[in-house]
């Protein structure tokens, strides 16, 4: 029926949405008699449309009529006919069917859930944002100028250190000096002492002493305490 009628061939996507008839009953007015435009379900068997339109106590005339269809796929619907029943008769049928073609969606092929990754971004690191942190000018010099000022305290410590040692040095070799001039001296004083010729007699005090209590030299007492007070702190220093 479709294709004669419509001129496609029975596609996915083609439904029909309406049925158009129009004809003329012939007959007189009291007789009885309808008539009944159809189709068969080419698929579940029965019919799929009927339309029945009672003519009884009526005259006959043409009529055109359009009877709405839920949209019904075009395979369902298999042959067309006309019934009449009662006394009378159909002229110049016309059937026509109304349809819309709707394409099939496309089957989208699923879509695999991807599994959510945790991304790691180094700008979100802590130890990062305090390295790129914008820096204070301000404590980078108070910085070089603690640093400079015990630079300056170790070098002046180190220079102490080595005047301390180079005096205590030099003291310690005037004092081996001293030694072993004294060492080279002795056997030749102890020989000239022992091989001297003392004449005998008496020898008479010549000097005379004013005063019996010799004072002490007060200037050689500061001098050695100072000497000493200086071996101290070099000493000190090494402790």
């Amino acid at each position: 029926m479709s294709q004669p009628v419509l001129g496609v061939e029975p596609v996915q996507g083609l439904d029909i949405t309406g049925v158009l008839y129009r004809y003329t009953a012939v007959k007189e007015r009291p007789d009885d008699f309808s008539v009944t435009i159809q189709n068969e379900n080419a698929i579940d068997g029965g019919y799929i449309f009927r339309s029945t339109d009672d003519w009884s106590g009526k005259s006959g005339q043409t009529i055109n009529k359009l009877v709405p269809i839920e949209y019904s796929p075009i395979k369902y619907w298999g042959n067309g006919s006309i019934e009449t029943e009662g006394v009378g008769s159909v002229e110049d049928p016309v059937v026509l069917y109304t349809y819309r073609f709707k394409p099939p969606e496309p089957e989208i092929p699923e879509i695999p859930v991807v599994p959510l990754i945790d991304v790691y971004s180094v700008l979100d690191d802590e130890a990062v944002q305090r390295a790129t942190a914008e820096t204070d000018l301000s404590l980078i010099e108070k910085d070089e100028d603690e640093r400079k000022e015990e630079k300056d305290d170790e070098h002046d410590g180190d220079l102490e250190k080595a005047l301390a040692a180079s005096e205590n040095a030099l003291t310690m070799a005037g004092e081996m000096s001293q030694a072993a001039l004294l060492r080279a001296m002795n056997p030749v004083t102890m020989t000239n002492y022992y091989a001297a010729t003392i004449p005998g007699g008496a020898y008479k005090e010549t000097v005379i002493l004013v005063d019996r209590n010799l004072p002490d030299n007060r200037r050689a007492f500061r001098s050695m305490a100072n000497d000493r007070l200086h071996n101290q702190l070099v000493e000190d220093q090494y402790k």
